[in-house]
């Protein structure tokens, strides 16, 4: 598990502070709202990564095949 040192403005946390329920003690709140922002973060980025694959599979769809003509076929079209 990674640590890290966070320093949190008083006065933010002042104004934060009542929402915290007296029975969890305030470092613990702290984690759990970074562990809960970190997991939003997470599946953002993941959905996001996906995102991107289904357009990239879109994309090939409308692609021809290597060597194909788009003037020959137009020309045969017309014929």
């Amino acid at each position: 598990m990674c640590k890290y040192n966070i320093a949190i403005d008083d006065a933010l946390m002042d104004k934060v502070r009542p929402s915290i329920d007296n029975s969890v003690d305030e470092a613990v709140w702290v984690q759990l709202q970074v562990e809960a922002l970190f997991k939003r973060l997470a599946a953002r980025a993941v959905a996001k990564k996906q995102q991107t694959r289904l357009s990239q599979r879109l994309r090939g769809i409308g692609t021809a095949p290597a060597g194909f003509d788009y003037k020959k076929e137009l020309e045969a079209r017309f014929e």
